[in-house]
């Protein structure tokens, strides 16, 4: 608990906004859906910004959000940091500047070529490898017909439509068009083999400045509680049929259907026999 609340102060760091936090149920990984994602509220520019401190565990393998736009412009920025329980970080960035000037005073030519190469050898990374390393973040929009369609992925393919938008919008940088709902998945990468249980801080804003500071702090799910993974639940969060289970009953419909057929078949087809034989 000390690491999420560590993480929880990191992310917020210090702000004249507003305060407002909410916890919200995590779900079982049988049923975490766009449907059932939690929602974060409204992200609009210059007014809110919305933070999630949450954990992905060895039973908690996904997490989905939701945040509606409201901004018809403006820039979108989504962030994530990670931390470790026993993870202690030591701020070395004023040393590290007061490093940096002497090195520009006294060797500038020696200073620009190791800038060069730092900026190189930063490019070829995208900003949620040092935030959030062995982590992913993908995020949808939604069409017209209330389908969900990817738009950014931090584990797409290099020159993607896709890890273009993600690191635009990990720099602040991806122009909304238009208001709409956002949903942001956050995963283990597909190379990560890790079980460990990662706290993380996701983050949300339009603009430079905001108003209002919304967090919302995940509680466990009850497979996390448990320490066991749901199968087939038999109702979802809302008391209807979760998704997974309507599919396996439907699937059972449609295999009685096929084998009622076939009986039907057979009992037709030796019913014919049985008028037509001579014997």
């Amino acid at each position: 608990m000390a690491g999420i609340d560590s993480l929880k102060d990191t992310a917020i760091g210090e702000s004249a906004a507003k305060y407002w936090e909410k916890t919200i149920k995590d779900m079982n990984n049988v049923d975490e859906s766009f449907a059932n994602a939690r929602d974060l509220g409204q992200t609009r520019l210059n007014y809110s910004r919305l933070t999630a401190v949450g954990k992905i565990a060895n039973f908690d393998k996904v997490d989905i959000y939701k945040t509606s736009v409201a901004s018809p412009r403006g820039q979108l920025r989504i962030s994530m940091m990670t931390s470790s329980d026993n993870e202690k970080v030591l701020d070395l960035s004023k040393y590290e500047k007061y490093l940096d000037n002497l090195k520009q005073q006294l060797d500038p030519v020696g200073y620009a070529k190791e800038q060069l190469e730092k900026r190189k050898e930063e490019a070829k990374k995208n900003d949620l490898e040092y935030t959030a390393p062995g982590m992913r973040i993908e995020v949808y929009t939604t069409n017209r017909q209330g389908k969900q369609i990817l738009v950014a992925d931090s584990a797409a393919e290099e020159g993607s439509d896709e890890l273009i938008a993600m690191n635009q919008m990990l720099n602040g940088e991806y122009n909304v068009q238009g208001r709409g709902d956002y949903y942001i998945k956050v995963s283990r990468a597909d190379d990560n083999t890790s079980t460990d249980e990662v706290p993380y801080a996701l983050q949300i804003q339009m603009g430079d400045t905001f108003k209002n500071d919304y967090v919302a702090m995940e509680q466990d799910s009850d497979d996390t509680k448990n320490k066991k993974e749901s199968k087939i639940p038999l109702t979802g969060t809302s008391g209807n049929l979760s998704a997974v289970n309507a599919l396996q009953i439907q699937a059972a419909r449609y295999q009685a259907t096929a084998q009622m057929l076939a009986d039907g078949y057979m009992n037709l087809a030796n019913l014919t026999y049985k008028k037509n034989s001579k014997f």
